[in-house]
């Protein structure tokens, strides 16, 4: 009976043996898999930033390894920039990232304040020569404020088509607005019938190839430049 016993327990502990040696074999190959860095990227729906500048943002132009590196790791590095909303990383098998970069537009840069106003409604001090342009100053807060709600709802194509806007109130209407547009056209707007002007270039489809102003405050009638 004591052989048996002596049997088993050396049965028990080659078995024992193995399956250190198998961890320590999986150990190795994981800690070399984790040590493979990613082999390139890919960077979409950047605006402010190169591709290059998105990556030594990110700390991502040191190449690190492809397994360990997330999403959550790279938005901790960009948690204080204002023009960076958040980015998200997705993973190809060839070990290649796509970086997707989710921005806070900006509006339009204020002439005034000498800051450009974002989606999130906070100013920075940041210049974007292709943002439109607001080029006086709104002297009633109230009226500022509702321009910049009323144009995070701007469709984006019709925003990257607007070149100024000017603050131009008549007696008539406190709340009015002249967009110069980038194709030399100009198009008059009030706030409370502000997403008129969504429909711009499909209505600037139909009109004729003189440039001129567009009333979209009242009516809907397009007047020629002479």
């Amino acid at each position: 009976m004591a052989k048996k016993r002596k049997k088993k327990r050396k049965l028990k502990i080659s078995r024992v043996f193995l399956a250190i040696i198998i961890f320590i074999i999986l150990g190795y190959l994981m800690d070399l898999l984790c040590q493979v860095p990613i082999r390139g990227f890919y960077v979409v729906n950047n605006t402010y930033y190169t591709d290059q500048e998105i990556l030594k943002l990110t700390k991502l132009d040191k190449y690190p390894s492809y397994i360990l590196t997330n999403s959550y790791m790279v938005n901790k590095e960009i948690k204080n920039n204002e023009l960076i909303d958040s980015i998200k990383l997705k993973k190809h098998i060839n070990g290649m990232y796509e970086i997707i970069v989710n921005e806070n537009k900006i509006l339009f840069y204020d002439n005034a304040s000498k800051k450009s106003i974002l989606t999130n409604k906070k100013e920075i001090s940041y210049y974007y020569e292709n943002a439109p342009v607001l080029i006086n100053e709104i002297d009633n807060k109230k009226i500022k404020d509702k321009l910049i709600s009323k144009m995070i709802n701007l469709d984006k194509n019709i925003l990257n088509n607007v070149s100024e806007i000017k603050y131009d109130p008549n007696e008539i209407d406190k709340e009015r607005f002249l967009f110069s547009m980038n194709d030399g056209n100009y198009v008059y707007l009030t706030l409370s019938k502000f997403s008129n002007i969504n429909k711009y270039l499909e209505i600037s489809n139909t009109l004729s190839d003189k440039n001129g102003i567009l009333y979209l405050d009242y009516g809907n009638y397009f007047v020629p430049k002479e």
